[in-house]
C-alpha cells in the first residue's frame, strides 16, 4: 500500500512541476468511479475488522470492483497497466484463498527477525507461503525495506499504472494529444467543354 501511495504522490509532484493542476481532472470523467471508494473502504475494513475467515473473499470482492472500474475506463492511457496489476493480485488470491507471503522477504524488509516469524501472522487476507501454493511467485515476495513492507509484482505493476494515470490526468492541457482535423478535398471545377472566345473589338 505504501509503495502505491508513494508512486501516486510522486506522479502528482511530477505533473505539477510540468504545469499540471488538479483542475485538469474534470477533463476526464471516469466511468463507474463510485466503485473505487467502495472498494477502498472494503479493503480497509478487512484490515481492521475481525473478519479473518472471510478476509480473502472480501478482498476478492474489492479487487473485482476495482477491476470492473479499470475495465470500464481503458480509454484512459495507463489504465490497462492498472488492470494488469489488479488482475495478477486477484488471480493469486483466487488460486490460494489468500495472498502468500514469503518469510525471507519479510526478514529482508526488516519487518521482523527470522526467529520471530513462527509466532507471527502475516495479516488479514494473507498467509505464509507454502510449498503447495499456486503461482506463489506472484505473491508478496518483493521486500521494500525503505517503506517497511513486502509487495507482489502485481503491486509494483499497479503502482506504475496508477502513477501513469495520475500524471496524464493532471498534466497541462497543452501536453494532451490534439486530434488531427480531417481535411476535406476541395471540389473540382469542371472545365467547360466549349470555350467561347470573346469577340474581337
Amino acid at each position: 500500500m505504501r509503495t502505491t501511495i508513494l508512486a501516486v504522490v510522486l506522479a502528482v509532484g511530477v505533473a505539477r512541476a510540468a504545469g499540471g493542476r488538479l483542475r485538469n481532472l474534470p477533463n476526464e470523467r471516469p466511468r463507474w468511479w463510485g466503485l473505487v471508494p467502495a472498494a477502498v473502504v472494503l479493503l480497509l475494513a478487512v484490515q481492521v475488522l475481525p473478519v479473518a475467515g472471510a478476509a480473502g473473499g472480501l478482498a476478492l470482492v474489492a479487487l473485482a470492483g476495482l477491476i470492473a472500474f479499470a475495465t470500464a475506463n481503458l480509454r484512459i492511457v495507463g489504465m490497462v497497466v492498472v488492470l494488469a496489476g489488479l488482475t495478477l493480485n486477484a488471480g493469486v488470491i483466487l488460486a490460494n484463498g489468500a495472498m502468500p507471503v514469503d518469510r525471507e522477504a519479510v526478514v529482508a524488509a526488516g519487518l521482523a527477525p527470522r526467529e520471530a516469524l513462527t509466532s507471527l501472522e502475516p495479516g488479514p487476507s494473507r498467509r505464509w507461503r507454502g510449498p503447495h501454493d499456486r503461482v506463489a511467485a506472484l505473491g508478496d515476495i518483493v521486500p521494500v525495506a525503505p517503506l517497511d513492507e513486502v509487495v507482489s509484482f502485481g503491486d509494483l505493476i499497479l503502482a506504475a499504472g496508477l502513477a501513469n494515470v495520475t500524471f496524464r490526468l493532471l498534466r497541462p492541457t497543452g501536453l494532451r494529444p490534439v486530434p488531427r482535423p480531417r481535411h476535406r478535398r476541395a471540389p473540382r471545377h469542371r472545365r467547360p467543354l466549349l470555350s467561347m472566345p470573346f469577340p474581337a473589338r
